[in-house]
């Protein structure tokens, strides 16, 4: 899991790196950034690093987005936090580690700058995975493995649908077979900016006044799917096969939905013998909350939870799965994961 390179340059990367994370731990508390720190995943990023105890010493928050908030409000404090302007990657040289809450794009200008600083990617949502930097998730990556990949530089984070989806999977202990998935995806996937276009276009529709270009997609009030999403589908079953260690036979696709946070996986299998302990597993599972009432579950239900959602449906024809996940949240309790058990492993 380590870069490229000859034997010798590998080894000497990981100690550097390595010596990096013991900092964190042993000699003082780490210096810790978060890029992106206004947007969707960032916000609630910081909001944990505050209201967790995380172990760090100086914390520094950067925007990316020109005109973003120059602060960042944690709520359970009522309290508002300083945000900076992130001038490029050698900004991030006297941290121990950062994390990249930012567009693909600058992430990887970031990462291949590689300013110093241990790297936890949460744009690699959108990519798939890749040997040289590690894809981890808590529930789907143990500890102990985590503490064979310390001289790595760059960790990523599956998608969360793609989490939710191995999560769920390997619940039930599905090996193989057909497995269909509809992802709904909705503005926060997209940052920001979705999310306000998301709104104004709706609150055109409602007030008789919205104008788009002709070739613009309507994201209020409409449910849609484009062939740029295909792409995205490709990459969501790729994670989900790697953090599952599985090749399940998956067909799914992504439809983009008009709500603003949160997501739903709804996952279709058949019915073997084995599923009458299915729901035994799913209630025995981390990370997995199952409702077993018969009111209606919705996305907003998953809002503010650090669980999947999941409601389970039997026919004499298969099994249907509801599942609903704050996305931002759970990327960000992701990203937290990895930071906590880096300074773990490094003791």
């Amino acid at each position: 899991m380590q870069g490229d390179g000859a034997a010798g340059a590998r080894a000497n990367r990981s100690a550097r790196t390595g010596s990096r994370v013991t900092a964190m731990a042993t000699e003082r508390e780490p210096r810790v950034a978060v890029v992106g720190a206004t947007g969707a995943v960032g916000s609630q990023l910081v909001e944990l690093l505050e209201t967790r105890a995380f172990p760090r010493g100086r914390l520094t928050l950067y925007t990316s987005a020109d005109g973003a908030s120059r602060t960042v409000t944690v709520e359970e404090r009522d309290e508002e936090l300083e945000v900076e302007e992130f001038p490029g990657p050698n900004e991030l040289r006297g941290f121990d580690l950062a994390f990249l809450a930012v567009p693909e794009r600058l992430a990887s200008e970031i990462v291949q700058a590689r300013p110093g600083p241990v790297l936890i990617d949460l744009s690699a949502a959108l990519r798939r995975p890749n040997p040289e930097f590690p894809m981890v998730a808590p529930g789907l990556t143990a500890r102990e493995r985590l503490q064979q990949m310390r001289g790595a530089r760059v960790f990523a984070l599956p998608h969360p649908a793609a989490h939710a989806l191995a999560t769920i999977l390997n619940a039930l202990g599905v090996e193989s077979g057909f497995v269909g998935v509809a992802v709904m995806v909705g503005a926060s996937a997209g940052g920001r900016d979705l999310i306000t276009a998301t709104v104004e276009q709706s609150a055109g529709l409602l007030s008789g006044s919205l104008d788009i270009e002709p070739d613009e997609v309507q994201r209020g009030f409409n449910v849609f799917v484009s062939e740029s999403d295909r792409e995205t589908a490709e990459v969501f079953v790729a994670q989900a096969r790697f953090m599952m260690g599985r090749e399940p036979k998956i067909a799914l696709q992504v439809i983009n939905a008009p709500i603003l946070h949160g997501s739903i996986v709804a996952i279709q299998l058949a019915r073997p013998p084995e599923s009458a302990q299915w729901r035994e597993r799913l209630r025995a599972a981390p990370g997995i909350l199952l409702v077993e009432d018969r009111k209606p579950l919705g996305v907003i239900d998953a809002l503010g939870q650090e669980a999947i959602v999941v409601r389970m449906d039997e026919s004499e024809y298969g099994v249907t799965l509801f599942c609903a996940l704050d996305n931002a949240r759970l990327a960000a309790l992701n990203a937290l994961w990895i930071a906590e058990n880096l300074l773990l492993t490094a003791n």
